[in-house]
């Protein structure tokens, strides 16, 4: 029998086990097999393996990276939440070899649950100020 878990502790585990903690094995707990994922750069559909190795890159590039949720909120089978990603650039990263530097940059995310479980992802973090935290000035002067 299923335990059911209240959405807003799914999140919980979800940036606490999965990005804080980079634990790829508590994925197929908290996510679907097949996930629908939306961000800046553009959407569709992501196996649960594929995902997982996003996060390891994520993690390979920071691993002392945490995800700290300062608010959610909660409607239906959708949670939003927002929060704070900090983390050391000890690894290769978007082409960038490791620097030292730290990142601190805010965020945004939604989900939408299907059977207890994180199905479609929304995400919007400052990807521009991340880069600039790292040395990188990707327009240049203006």
């Amino acid at each position: 029998m299923a335990v059911h878990i209240r959405p807003k502790e799914l999140v919980r585990r979800y940036t606490e086990e999965v990005w804080s903690k980079g634990d790829v094995d508590a994925m197929p707990e908290i996510l679907t097999q097949h996930q629908i994922y939306h961000d800046p750069a553009g959407s569709g559909e992501e196996h649960l393996s594929e995902f997982a190795t996003f996060i390891q890159r994520y993690r390979d590039a920071f691993p002392d990276l945490r995800f700290d949720v300062s608010h959610m909120v909660e409607e239906g089978d959708h949670v939003a939440f927002w929060g704070r990603v900090t983390g050391t650039h000890e690894g290769p990263f978007m082409g960038l070899e490791p620097t030292g530097r730290q990142i601190d940059i805010m965020g945004i995310s939604a989900v939408r649950l299907e059977d207890g479980k994180i199905a479609e992802r929304w995400a919007n973090f400052d990807i521009l100020g991340m880069l600039q935290q790292l040395g990188v000035e990707p327009l240049g002067t203006l």
